[in-house]
């Protein structure tokens, strides 16, 4: 079984591990006492000396934070990945009360001045000003610590349940027990009995902990509700925007333009339906049914190959960059008991590294899957040039790279065929891909919408699953057969179970369009598009959603951006339909 190396960042929980996590402490009690005892006559330096602290912590606890979490995505019965990460908490919320008073420190003084004699608070004047904004919505200092402590042992603990519970869910399928994730799989299966007997395995094993899952969701966006409120934001929503560094007329351009597009994807849905011999519209488990004559299935040696010969062809760094995260096992390919379902990147700027985490099986998506998450790498490689705190990109602006890299190596997959059948198989595959992150996550957002508006009391399963099942139904339309829903997509998301992350779905929409906007510039200019598109890279995590895209020239609050992409999609259906019917 391949694993991945985590040796870069710890060889283990050590003595090297426990001498940074004191580290790590001396630095949070000198962070402490700067912020309360140093004298603040001096606005610039007072101010300089924070970052410089900050930048210090950033740095050594996103490595102390990142081996824990690692280990414990790969085995979640890893008993040392949350001991270590509850003790980061615990040092960490020693300052909270201090930052609330930085904070509210920030608002009385006048940035734009202090930038003009300072090169550290200019470099980081957006995110001072961020922090300016913020300040409004803290609590008092007690009552931050207070819900510092408590999240700890409430949402915390919740999300931490729901990975426990799936990660080791046994599945009875076909008289054996497999993982969440084989089942999963399967919905990619060439056979149609194998992908509706792996669906009804999947439903069935749900029920033996949906009561506890559903109790955990319901409680983790109570808390967020509750906070939200006394914290004086409007909704989870606008929370979120302001955290994704995107206003909401971005978000309202993109949720239209998807809306009015549903009934293409629908006709889309209902062609496959007829092409797999269904009456009416499509069951859910044949959503990723394979179709056409490119039945093969992957090694991971095979799919490495493709991946860097894409990415070569697009440009040397993104090759080499490929090749290093290969050949230095930066990548956990494979699925096993008690390793995390799905698959990420989680980026080392620190160390100039990332890991990327999959469940690869062999399929096509699977490939496609391991280009995506690699090309959060590559946006991770990018930006490690960035000082430490401008590592961290805005969820929308996050799948950036990704969404690209992914349309690089399908289309490279599309030129090497000649054969009407098999690039019937490699084009609906991708248009299975953009169906789930324009129309599925389209869904995921009005279910959480909803969930919302029920969250000032309990929530129990039946009423989740009716809640999926009305936002399934509003947006595939008629595309979807309603008597075969997954009335459980709520339970099998991670990204419902983060009281601070939440609406992590419409990002996805916005990369894949914003993504398919930046590839038709790119093929309009390759030279051009080459020389800007790393600056916009870089250029994301120190702005707004909305001015990085200015900067290739793109207004992302006009609907007509948006529609532009979406007929992209649309040329994508009108071709995969026609093969469909040949």
């Amino acid at each position: 079984m391949k694993n991945w190396d985590l040796s870069d960042l710890y060889k283990g929980f050590d003595e090297a591990y426990e001498n940074d996590l004191k580290k790590l402490d001396k630095k949070i009690d000198d962070l402490k006492s700067y912020i309360l005892y140093q004298k603040q006559e001096n606005d610039t330096q007072y101010i300089e000396g924070y970052i410089k602290r900050e930048e210090a912590i950033t740095i050594l606890s996103r490595t102390l934070g990142s081996f824990a979490s690692l280990t414990m995505a790969t085995n979640v019965n890893d008993e040392n990945g949350p001991r270590y990460l509850a003790k980061m908490q615990q040092i960490f919320r020693k300052v909270t009360a201090e930052q609330v008073i930085f904070q509210r420190y920030l608002t009385s003084v006048d940035l734009d001045k202090l930038a003009e004699h300072s090169k550290a608070i200019r470099t980081y004047l957006y995110v001072l000003k961020r922090e300016q904004d913020d300040a409004k919505h803290l609590l008092s200092e007690k009552e931050e610590v207070l819900y510092a402590k408590m999240r700890e042992f409430a949402s915390s603990s919740w999300g931490q349940l729901h990975s426990l519970t799936t990660a080791n869910l046994p599945v009875d399928y076909d008289e054996k027990e497999i993982t969440l994730s084989e089942v999963r799989n399967l919905a990619y299966d060439a056979d149609p009995k194998v992908r509706k007997a792996a669906f009804e395995a999947e439903l069935k094993a749900y029920e033996k902990i949906d009561d506890q899952v559903a109790l955990a969701l319901s409680n983790i966006k109570r808390e967020v509700t509750t906070m939200n409120e006394l914290r004086g934001y409007d909704s989870a929503l606008s929370k979120t925007l302001f955290q994704s560094k995107m206003t909401d007329k971005t978000l309202n351009a993109m949720l239209s333009a998807m809306l009015e597009y549903r009934p293409y994807f629908a006709e889309y849905l209902k062609a496959k339906s007829k092409y797999l011999d269904h009456k009416g519209s499509l069951p859910f488990y044949d959503l990723f049914a394979p179709v056409g004559k490119l039945t093969k299935t992957y090694t991971y040696e095979e799919a490495q190959k493709i991946i860097k010969d894409a990415f070569y062809g697009y440009s040397k760094r993104l090759g080499d960059f490929a090749t290093k995260a290969f050949d230095n096992n930066w990548v956990d390919p494979f699925p096993k008991k008690g390793k995390r379902g799905g698959a990420f990147c989680s980026n080392q700027p620190q160390i100039k590294q990332s890991r990327i985490m999959s469940n690869f099986t062999g399929s096509l998506s699977d490939v496609l899957t391991l280009a995506h998450e690699l090309g959060h790498g590559y946006h991770g490689e990018v930006i490690s040039d960035n000082k430490p705190l401008h590592w961290s990109y805005p969820m929308p602006l996050a799948e950036t790279a990704s969404i690209f890299c992914e349309t690089i190596v399908n289309n490279y997959l599309l030129k090497q065929l000649s054969k009407d059948e098999e690039k019937l198989s490699v084009l609906e595959n991708s248009l299975q891909g953009d169906t789930q992150v324009i129309i599925d996550i389209l869904s995921r957002y009005i279910f959480e919408t909803k969930l919302f508006e029920h969250s000032h009391g309990p929530i129990n399963k039946n009423q989740m699953k009716a809640l999926m099942m009305d936002a399934q139904k509003e947006a595939y339309t008629d595309g979807l057969n309603v008597y075969t829903l997954h009335p459980y997509m709520w339970l099998n998301k991670g990204h419902y179970y983060s009281a601070g992350l939440n609406f992590y779905n419409f990002p996805y929409a916005f990369g894949l369009l914003f993504g398919k906007g930046l590839y038709a510039a790119y093929l309009k200019n390759p030279d051009k598009f080459l020389n800007n598109y790393d600056d916009l890279l870089t250029l994301t995590t120190k702005t707004s959603v909305e001015e990085a895209a200015n900067s290739m020239d793109i207004d992302v609050t006009s609907k007509d951006f948006w529609i532009s992409s979406l007929e992209q999609v649309k040329k994508d259906i009108d071709e995969v339909i026609s093969l469909f019917n040949k």
